[in-house]
């Protein structure tokens, strides 16, 4: 009640004593004496001061209490401020009268904005049930944790208790509730039993692997004792396997010495292991082969790879140098240093030696093949000449006079002159097939030097076609310093290759560049053609390129040749020019 209810009820009581006195008084004045009406005129006047010395008391009684109560309330307030725990009081439906400043650092939430809520607000329904007292109907008081968010959106937890809050007549009033922060003791909570955890894998983890450890010590131990019996026993099987190599195997330490040695390195040597150790080798093998060998093993510890070279070693049983391939692999120990060479010998002797026959076989029938083309060159020139000197001469003295006969018969006889017309024209298709015979064997034109010839096949390719040539010669002198055989050699070259662009190139330009310099003739001959294609016709372009090829070769030159599907073949040749046509034309 407040203040000014209650001076409002004194001042009422005590009206409604001087009201009821003044009617009772009123109503017997008339009734009453003079004295009477003194006495009751001191009563009434007395009853008026009791009542305002009534009043006054409880005015002086009320302000005292007020105060007591002023001072309760700022101890209480005090208290709750001072507190180390969170502290709020609800009224009995629950809305929110009061929160310490505690509370509100544990909510990170002002006072203003929990002051007139509920806390169903701000927890859910279950949460709620379980904590808060005016929801507990069996029981006064509760107590439990909390789970909460703070307003920073870190998670928290709360000790809680609380209980309910009566009057003097039992009637409900309100909840007052308690708060304990035990956020950091269920963070260290929940950090050990991590922890605990983590501890419990690790012993079990690290049990696991000292139990695995001890299995495969025993494992080993055993296996251990199993693999010294199997090496002793691989070893001998070694040593029969060494002895039994049909290829020649020795080992050498890193000063290059003799250690070992197979029966079949000793075939190849012709020598026994024992009268070359302890390094007798020396004395064995010549010193031109001593320091060879040893250059080999040098440069296989300096390379640490296997070294593959041919080497000539001293038979002493056959007397004689042989020819045999080593393949030497270094071994190093465990620092790096070297240690030994594990060699293997092949003997190349016989293959050398078939492969030296062969290539003077290849030799002489390339020769003979240079030689056939020569003869076959001449046998040409010479028919192409008879036949030039001979049917050619005859041929033109059957056209004279087949001529004379013709203009004679003009007029005299039509028929015989038309007759001698259609002569004249067999003739001159004679001639012409008679020509054209003695170009393809033997070109009158290769008499003025390769320059010319080349223009003159230039011009009849042209003639014969659609595509285009361009040739270009890049010397002063039409023979190009070259004999009758390297010309016509080289004619035919370009002849075969301009027929193979005709006939498989399908090309519509083709160029053609001779050169000449201080030490050789290059021919170039490019075209912009489908390039080499696979099937028939590539495989007569094929011989046609190996007779090319025979041909260069046999002349000591080099062809190369460069092709690419849709972009054209070129060829290049290379000919080396002898020295005595350099210095007959110098």
């Amino acid at each position: 009640m407040s203040k000014w209810s209650i001076e409002t009820l004194s001042a009422a009581c005590a009206a409604l004593v001087l009201v009821m006195l003044g009617w009772l008084a009123g109503a017997a004045w008339q009734e009453l004496d003079f004295w009477e009406h003194v006495w009751l005129s001191l009563l009434l006047a007395a009853s008026a001061g009791t009542a305002m010395w009534l009043m006054r008391k409880l005015r002086t009684h009320l302000a005292s209490t007020r105060k007591l109560l002023d001072a309760s309330t700022m101890r209480y307030r005090d208290l709750s401020e001072a507190a180390q725990d969170g502290m709020w009081q609800t009224d009995a439906q629950g809305t929110i009268l009061h929160v310490n400043e505690r509370l509100c650092d544990m909510l990170g939430t002002r006072a203003e904005d929990l002051l007139g809520h509920k806390m169903s607000e701000f927890h859910d329904e279950a949460t709620i049930r379980r904590l808060c007292p005016l929801l507990r109907a069996q029981e006064h008081s509760c107590m439990g944790e909390l789970q909460y968010w703070h307003s920073d959106g870190t998670q928290r937890w709360a000790m809680i208790s609380g209980r309910c809050l009566y009057d003097r007549q039992g009637m409900l009033t309100g909840a007052l509730v308690l708060a304990s922060d035990i956020t950091e003791q269920k963070r260290a909570e929940h950090a050990l039993s991590v922890a605990h955890a983590e501890l419990e894998s690790r012993v079990a983890l690290r049990t696991a692997q000292l139990q695995d450890v001890n299995a495969r010590l025993s494992a080993e131990i055993a296996m251990r004792a199993q693999t010294e019996a199997a090496l002793a026993r691989s070893e001998e099987r070694l040593q029969d396997i060494i002895s039994m190599m049909p290829l020649s195997l020795f080992l050498k330490d890193a000063e290059s010495r003799i250690v070992l040695m197979n029966e079949a390195c000793e075939q190849q040597w012709g020598v026994r292991q024992q009268d070359i150790a302890d390094g007798r080798d020396l004395q064995h093998f010549p010193s031109d082969q001593n320091v060879g060998f040893q250059a080999a093993d040098q440069e296989a510890f300096a390379s640490g790879q296997v070294v593959i070279r041919e080497e000539l070693v001293w038979n002493a049983q056959l007397q004689e140098n042989r020819r045999v391939q080593t393949h030497k692999k270094p071994v190093f120990d465990a620092e790096g240093r070297p240690q030994m060479i594990i060699a293997m010998a092949i003997d190349i002797t016989e293959s050398k030696r078939n492969e030296e026959k062969l290539q003077r076989s290849l030799a002489q029938l390339r020769e003979l093949s240079d030689h056939q083309q020569t003869i076959k060159e001449e046998e040409r020139r010479r028919i192409a000449l008879d036949i030039h000197d001979d049917l050619g001469q005859n041929l033109m003295v059957l056209r004279i006079d087949v001529s004379l006969l013709h203009a004679r018969t003009a007029t005299s006889h039509p028929r015989l002159h038309r007759h001698a017309q259609r002569v004249l024209d067999t003739l001159d298709t004679t001639i012409r097939s008679v020509r054209a015979i003695i170009n393809d064997l033997h070109p009158s034109t290769l008499e003025l030097g390769l320059g010319p010839a080349a223009e003159w096949l230039i011009r009849q390719m042209e003639g014969r076609g659609a595509i285009r040539y361009r040739l270009k010669i890049s010397s002063e002198a039409p023979d190009l310093g070259l004999d009758q055989r390297q010309t016509s050699a080289i004619f035919r070259v370009l002849q075969e290759s301009l027929s193979n662009i005709v006939r498989h190139a399908q090309a519509s330009e083709v160029d053609v560049a001779l050169a000449q310099d201080a030490h050789a003739i290059m021919l170039r001959i490019s075209d912009n053609g489908i390039g080499m294609q696979p099937g028939d016709d590539g495989k007569q372009a094929a011989f046609g390129l190996k007779s090319i090829r025979e041909r260069v070769h046999a002349l000591g030159g080099e062809l190369r040749i460069d092709s690419q599907a849709g972009r054209g073949t070129a060829l290049a040749i290379h000919l080396p020019q002898a020295r005595e046509s350099v210095a007959e034309r110098s």
